[in-house]
């Protein structure tokens, strides 16, 4: 698939993600209960963060199983970017991440993650932006799944984060 291709990488599981994020008022707790029960067999991480600062809320103990890493140090202050985005694809997933996000648009992008013990792991993280009254983000949900075996079957395990950061012009959905 092209670099920029808005087509999503699981078409199939699309109703899953919606499903799964439910109606934005639900408790997290919920959201990652309703991951568990729509996407079985997979280790999905549901998080939950700030949209003005991206740090992490809350992320579900799939984390720890995924990407070695205690649950409690993904609160911390750049987390994500520092030790979990591979160095090479952190300034594209970042400045994606946080143009779809000012965009108010729901958003899903594929990039290269590392395990605590160093083990890289290639993630599709599925991003929903919660609306506040006024019609700006107040929240971020998300659904990471290790895309690992994917790449290895497309044999694109290797190659750098190619894809999948879709065009985000013109107005928002919604909008």
């Amino acid at each position: 698939m092209p670099a920029n291709s808005a087509a999503p990488l699981f078409p199939d599981l699309e109703g899953a993600f919606a499903r799964a994020f439910g109606d934005d008022t639900d408790p997290i707790e919920v959201v990652s209960a309703r991951a568990a029960d729509l996407l079985p067999g997979r280790d999905v991480v549901v998080w939950e963060g700030d949209p003005a600062t991206f740090e992490f809320t809350y992320v579900s103990p799939a984390a720890e199983r995924v990407f070695g890493h205690p649950a409690a140090d993904w609160t911390k202050t750049g987390f994500w970017a520092d030790a979990i985005l591979h160095g090479e694809d952190r300034r594209e997933a970042i400045a994606y991440c946080a143009l779809a996000t000012a965009q108010c648009r729901d958003h899903q992008f594929e990039y290269r993650g590392r395990r605590a013990d160093g083990e890289v792991r290639w993630i599709y993280d599925v991003v929903k932006v919660v609306k506040g009254p006024k019609g700006v983000p107040v929240r971020l949900r998300g659904l990471m799944l290790d895309i690992s075996d994917v790449k290895r079957s497309e044999g694109a395990f290797e190659r750098r984060a190619e894809r999948r950061y879709p065009e985000l012009a013109g107005p928002a959905a919604g909008a």
